[in-house]
């Protein structure tokens, strides 16, 4: 029987979940959308998904660091008003 998602997936599927948790307050599509451009900057290089999972982890982090920021900036303006 074959699997359900090829087994290079599964590490990035538990990250973007983790990172979801972590960043609860950034949209889930957001998350997604950061982790899958994280991934595809990794292939330009041609690099294997799972020898590059940290810097995967890496960009992702920051993207949605810059993401949950911008949101609080954005609120704090809209309170202040």
């Amino acid at each position: 029987m074959k699997a359900a998602r090829p087994v290079t997936l599964e590490p990035v599927l538990c990250l973007a979940r983790n990172l979801a948790e972590e960043f609860d307050t950034v949209p889930l599509a957001m998350v997604g959308r950061a982790v899958k451009a994280a991934v595809q900057a990794t292939a330009l290089f041609g690099d294997k998904i799972a020898e590059s999972l940290p810097t995967i982890e890496r960009i992702a982090r920051e993207d949605l660091i810059a993401l949950r920021d911008t949101a609080v900036e954005q609120k704090a303006y809209a309170e202040a008003g």
